[in-house]
């Protein structure tokens, strides 16, 4: 299975060389990174260069190595290479913008620009492979639907620029998950008539069923950047940041099993939501539900979840262990102008999507964020 990992990036050449050494590290090996730059004048299509030559370089010198040994009859494992990916940026309107496109992934190898190289012949089976593009973009949300379009993985994720994964194990996991079927046994609860309530026949019979997994979720924790001069021992991660904040998911004791369509259209409804950047999905997703929405500045990403999980019910499994570290300071909370323009997107993403009382669910949503900051781990 092939993971595309998706990174948006303006201007955060160091943050985004943070990210692809994180992706690098990861243990899995089919992964292709695709870099989305929105013109930066920071030198950072220079330093994507770079590394695109370096991975060049290695692959050139990883295949001369492995066909030398072939020759000579010696078996050599392949050397891992991963890569990495972010997100960070705004929108404007475009009302239509995220579903029309959606014909373009049918046909996404006109977009594809591959940075290394690609000899079907090779030993190197398990690679990765860096894409990169550098043009100006409508903000944070056009800039991931291009990288979508890009896509050529069997799951897709997000990371962005700012932030890294907790160690180098946490694709191989994500892939690990994706490889079961769904086990959670759908409740079909009926009214008089005989009609399911929330819940639609098809998705419950497929869910029933044990139908495949369409998205993968887990936790995060929102970490700040060490001072000059400042040692933390962080025992908990393998990094060198301070943890602010931890979003558990679920409760401890959650029974996975127990998590049928009406119970997560239940949470919904009492505002929670899976992390958004810990959150892959399968690439047929996209396609049959479309892309993100353009006329959003911040919560297009709240209204793709309410879209998916409520209004579609897609099939999930969570995985209960920090992945993510997501480097304080992002779009949504950067100023009392953008918590407000937040907050009422939240609202139209509720009321877009069917969510009864939009009102209740806006306020436990905020709610449910209080506990994030007296959990350290």
């Amino acid at each position: 299975m092939k993971i595309s990992i998706i990174t948006v990036t303006l201007n955060n050449k160091a943050g985004l060389l943070r990210a692809i050494e994180s992706v690098r590290s990861q243990t899995y090996k089919n992964v292709e990174h695709i870099i989305v730059d929105g013109g930066s004048a920071d030198g950072t299509a220079e330093a994507i260069n770079n590394y695109q030559l370096t991975i060049n370089n290695d692959k050139v010198d990883e295949l001369s190595r492995s066909q030398q040994n072939q020759e000579n009859g010696t078996k050599i494992s392949p050397r891992v290479y991963t890569e990495r990916s972010e997100c960070g940026r705004n929108d404007r309107n475009d009302d239509k913008s995220s579903r029309t496109d959606v014909r373009d992934l049918k046909d996404s190898e006109r977009f594809i620009t591959p940075a290394g190289i690609r000899n079907d012949k090779s030993l190197i089976t398990n690679h990765y492979t860096l894409v990169s593009i550098s043009e100006k973009d409508n903000g944070i949300y056009d800039a991931i639907n291009k990288g979508i379009k890009l896509a050529t993985g069997d799951v897709i994720g997000l990371l962005h620029s700012d932030d890294f994964y907790t160690d180098e194990f946490v694709l191989e996991k994500y892939a690990e998950a994706f490889s079961q079927r769904a086990k959670r046994q759908a409740q079909s609860v009926r009214d008089k008539g005989g009609t399911p309530i929330d819940s639609p026949p098809d998705r419950s019979e497929q869910a029933a069923q044990g139908d495949e997994v369409e998205a993968v979720y887990s936790d995060l924790v929102y970490v700040r950047e060490k001072s000059k001069n400042e040692h933390i021992d962080n025992l908990a991660f393998k990094i060198e940041n301070s943890v602010i904040r931890t979003w558990k998911t679920h409760p401890s004791h959650f029974d996975y099993a127990q998590c049928d369509t009406l119970r997560m259209t239940k949470w919904i409804k009492n505002g929670w939501m899976p992390p958004h950047p810990t959150l892959f999905v399968r690439r047929e997703v996209f396609e049959n539900y479309g892309l993100y929405r353009t006329d959003m500045k911040i919560a297009a990403d709240y209204e793709m979840i309410l879209r998916l999980f409520y209004k579609h019910k897609i099939t999930s499994h969570y995985l209960p262990i920090i992945t993510y570290c997501m480097t304080i300071g992002g779009a949504s909370n950067k100023s009392l102008r953008n918590i407000f323009i937040k907050s009422s997107e939240d609202y139209r993403a509720m009321k877009m999507q069917g969510i009864a009382f939009p009102m209740k669910t806006l306020f436990m949503k905020n709610v449910r964020k209080l506990p994030q900051f007296f959990r350290k781990s």
